[in-house]
């Protein structure tokens, strides 16, 4: 007999050695560098992150990269026919409300800062709601930086104030949007602030060793010589001198004293670009999962560009998704309660993560599919692939301009009069091969009919090989052959006359 399955969780937080504390009821961050690195900063330690030129770009790239994609509302289905669930009238009014509470606010900003959990572990976004003509709407988000806040050993935000700093208070249901990114057990997340650090931190200090490096270089140190038996007074007047070298135009020494430089003796500009260099490649590699995108240079090549790419519109497609998954599952669920009580079939948040193509490339595949093949489209496909509105019945449309004849005072900018003669025959023949393939398709149809009917009610491929070689002896080529032969005969005929000409 099946036993029940286990319905509680069994590795709870209060047991977890690392972050949880008896004495007091709050949950620790396990985060290693901020336990061994913060020094009582806490998160902000990862301000500094931010900070930084490059880490900051290459995490403002990320976050946009998500928020800059078109999204939409799905409407839930709470209707059943044939023993399936669909839409509904009420579901579609449903959606349609969701979405012009969402564009009516700063949904998008809201998305952005909620996608900082990728640096932090998690961030928080403060619902500010608003009463509209007896509707419950967003007049915005606000995000809130994550120190302000920690959790409950049962994982519930608390908000930490002066009248409790260390567990902090708790807050309002349905106000508080939390994004987690990275650990599904952990609240605090697993940010990348913590593969970013030390690289940052590395190269942060490695800048300040190229800065003296510099200043040396630029201004080397200078040496006082004085003779032995020199008293105290002259050698600080020497060391005097020696400091008003930096900004003086001029100093004075006795003859018995001397001043020279001590100069490095090779670069190292070099070995400190490198290496800051290679600190901000950790950065791209741990943030976009590649560098070639942030960082060319001279080895970069079209092919791998387009490799690292894909792996990017990988993370994007991740990073999406756990947006959506965050939205659906609080502030697009507390619209739909506030508005509509009762409602079970929630609309859906989703953002269209679809990999743009080349527009000139797709507008020469569909060329061609719709004069050289004569494959039937919808004029709806074209506006929606090109992004261009369907006009109204109404409204007035653009014609193409017809071509004007060239002005005979510049007829010798017109062209041979045997090239277009050679251009006219040409479009004749393509002509003639178009018209050549529409016609062949009954034939062939004909012809591959009985081989198609063959090979549905085959059993195996052995029987499939010995049917198939029986059948080609046996095929009506006639009328694909016939119309072979009178499209090579027009050809030859129009081949011949065009020489004549």
């Amino acid at each position: 007999m099946v036993k029940q399955p286990v319905k509680d969780e069994i590795a709870t937080a209060e047991k977890d050695l690392d972050i949880y504390a008896g004495w007091i009821r709050r949950l620790e961050n396990p985060d290693p560098v901020l336990r061994t690195e913060s020094q009582g900063k806490g998160l902000k330690l990862y301000d500094e992150v931010d900070r930084d030129a490059h880490a900051g770009s290459v995490l403002q790239t990320r976050y946009l990269s998500v928020v800059g994609k078109e999204w939409h509302i799905v409407p839930g289905k709470s209707g059943i026919e044939d023993g399936e669930a669909v839409v509904t009238p009420q579901d579609e009014a449903i959606a349609d409300f969701v979405r012009e509470v969402l564009r009516s606010c700063n949904f998008d900003q809201g998305r952005q800062e909620l996608l900082q959990a990728t640096l932090y572990g998690f961030y928080v976004s403060e619902v500010m709601w608003k009463i509209e003509n007896g509707a419950v709407k967003i007049a915005k988000f606000i995000g809130k930086h994550p120190r302000r806040f920690s959790f409950t050993p049962e994982r519930e935000l608390r908000l930490k104030t002066s009248n409790s700093m260390i567990e902090g208070e708790p807050v309002p249901e349905r106000k508080f949007i939390v994004f987690t990114y990275g650990d599904s057990d952990n609240p605090y997340g697993k940010g990348l602030g913590r593969k970013l650090w030390w690289p940052v931190w590395f190269k942060k200090h490695g800048v300040k060793f190229w800065l003296v490096f510099l200043e040396k270089f630029g201004m080397p140190t200078a040496v006082g010589k004085y003779p032995p038996g020199t008293d105290p007074a002259q050698q600080q007047a020497l060391l005097d001198a020696l400091d008003a070298i930096q900004n003086e135009t001029g100093i004075k020494i006795p003859d018995s004293m001397a001043i020279e430089f001590m100069e490095a003796k090779r670069g190292g500009q070099v070995h400190y670009v490198t290496f800051a260099d290679f600190m901000d490649r950790q950065c791209s590699k741990a943030v976009l999962g590649q560098t070639l995108t942030v960082e060319v240079g001279e080895k970069g090549s079209y092919a791998a560009s387009k490799t690292h790419e894909e792996v990017r519109q990988d993370i994007l497609e991740a990073d999406a998704k756990l947006s959506d998954a965050c939205m659906n599952g609080s502030v697009i669920r507390w619209i739909v309660d506030y508005n509509f009580p009762g409602i079970t079939a929630y609309p859906r948040l989703q953002t269209n993560t679809e990999a743009e193509g080349d527009p000139a490339i797709r507008s020469q595949i569909d060329e061609r599919l719709t004069t050289k093949i004569g494959l039937p489209v919808a004029k709806k496909y074209f506006y929606e692939t090109y992004g261009v509105p369907e006009p109204a019945e109404d409204e007035e449309l653009v014609n193409t301009p017809a071509a004007h004849p060239i002005n005979p005072l510049f007829a010798e900018y017109q062209e041979n009069p045997r090239k277009q003669q050679a251009q006219a025959n040409q479009q004749t023949v393509e002509g003639l091969a178009d018209k050549s393939i529409v016609a062949s398709r009954s034939a062939m149809e004909g012809l591959l009919a009985p081989l198609r009917e063959t090979i549905e009610q085959a059993e195996s491929m052995e029987q499939l090989r010995h049917t198939i070689q029986d059948m080609y002896t046996g095929m009506d080529r006639q009328k694909l052959e016939e119309l072979m032969a009178r499209a090579i005969y027009m050809a030859e005929l129009y081949g011949r006359l065009s020489a004549k000409q």
